[in-house]
C-alpha cells in the first residue's frame, strides 16, 4: 500500500472515530434531556401524572443550567384542588414568597414575548439553605416554574464571615450574584435569616464591634437594597458601610484614596427579625 493510501486510510479512520464520538455524545445528551423532561417536576414533591402535563417549556442557559415551566392540564373547575391540598400538606411548600430579585426571574416566553409570572395565587418551595433549587406553583394559571441556582447566578461566592458575623445557624438564605469580566466585577446581594438564638449572639457581637453603628445610613446608600424596601424603614437596625478597592496589594486594600476606590459594601442587620442584608459592588 502506497504512503498516500495509508495516509488517506488513517484520515478516514480518524474522521470515523470523531463522527462516532460526536454522535454518541449527542445521543447521550438527547437521552438525558428526554429523561430529565419526563421526571424533573417530581423533584418538587408534587404528585403530577405524566398525562397531566400539557407542555413543558425548557429554557437553555448552557450546561447544567435548568429552568423549566410546566403547564398542567386544567380542564375542570376543581382540577387544581388536589394539587392545592398537596401544597397545603407539604412541609416544603408555603405561601412565603421569595425575595423580589428572584421573583423577577420567573417568566415564560411565547412568540418571543416575555410573560412575567402572575402573582395572584402562588405557593413557594422552601428547603434547607444549602439547597440551591427553587420552584413556584401558580394555581391560578396551572403552571409549575422550576429552576436551579446555576440558571441565573452562575458561580456564587458565599461567605463564612460577614463584618464579624459568623455565618452559621441560618434558617434561610437568598442570593443574587452577578459577576463577570477579567476582574470578576459585579454585585453580590445576600439576605440571611438566622435562628432566634443566633440573633441574640449577633446583637452582642455588633454591640461590641467598632465597624457597626446604630446610626442609620443615608437613603442614597440604602437604595442599593432595591428589592428589600423594608430596610429603609428599620427603627432598630445596625449599619455598616465601607468603600473598597479591588487590588492584589494587601496594604493598598486598606489604604487607598477616594479616587482609587472601585466599589463599596454595605451591611444592615435587623435584630427584630434576625435578618442580615449584605451588598457588595465593584466595577
Amino acid at each position: 500500500m502506497s504512503s498516500k493510501k495509508k495516509l488517506l486510510y488513517i484520515v478516514l479512520i480518524l474522521i470515523g472515530l470523531i463522527m462516532t464520538s460526536y454522535l454518541s455524545v449527542q445521543l447521550t445528551l438527547l437521552f438525558i434531556s428526554f429523561k430529565d423532561d419526563d421526571t424533573e417536576y417530581k423533584k418538587w414533591g408534587i404528585d403530577i401524572d405524566a398525562y397531566s402535563i400539557e407542555y413543558c417549556t425548557k429554557y437553555d442557559y448552557g450546561w447544567n443550567n435548568k429552568y423549566k415551566v410546566y403547564k398542567i392540564k386544567n380542564n375542570y373547575s376543581d382540577s387544581m384542588n388536589k394539587y392545592q391540598k398537596q401544597l397545603e400538606e407539604s412541609e416544603f411548600w408555603t405561601r412565603e414568597k421569595y425575595y423580589e430579585y428572584i421573583m423577577v426571574q420567573l417568566y415564560e416566553k411565547q412568540e418571543k414575548q416575555k410573560i412575567d409570572i402572575d402573582r395572584e395565587n402562588l405557593y413557594y418551595y422552601h428547603t434547607s439553605p444549602s439547597q440551591e433549587i427553587y420552584a413556584v406553583f401558580d394555581l391560578k394559571n396551572a403552571k409549575l416554574y422550576c429552576f436551579e441556582r446555576g440558571t441565573f447566578w452562575g458561580v456564587v461566592e458565599d461567605y463564612s464571615n460577614i463584618f464579624g458575623i459568623k455565618m452559621n445557624n441560618i434558617t434561610s438564605r437568598e442570593i443574587y450574584n452577578v459577576r463577570g469580566g477579567p476582574q470578576n466585577d459585579g454585585t453580590d446581594y445576600y439576605v440571611y435569616e438566622f435562628t432566634d438564638e443566633k440573633g441574640q449572639e449577633i446583637v452582642e457581637t455588633l454591640n461590641n464591634s467598632d465597624i457597626w453603628s446604630k446610626e442609620k445610613l443615608d437613603d442614597n446608600i440604602l437604595d442599593a437594597f432595591q428589592y428589600n424596601e423594608e430596610v429603609m424603614n428599620l427603627e432598630n437596625g445596625y449599619y455598616h458601610y465601607k468603600k473598597v478597592c479591588r487590588t492584589s496589594d494587601s496594604y493598598k486594600k486598606e489604604h487607598f484614596t477616594e479616587e482609587e476606590a472601585t466599589g463599596y459594601e454595605i451591611g444592615v442587620y435587623d435584630p427584630d427579625k434576625n435578618i442580615l442584608y449584605y451588598y457588595y459592588r465593584t466595577n
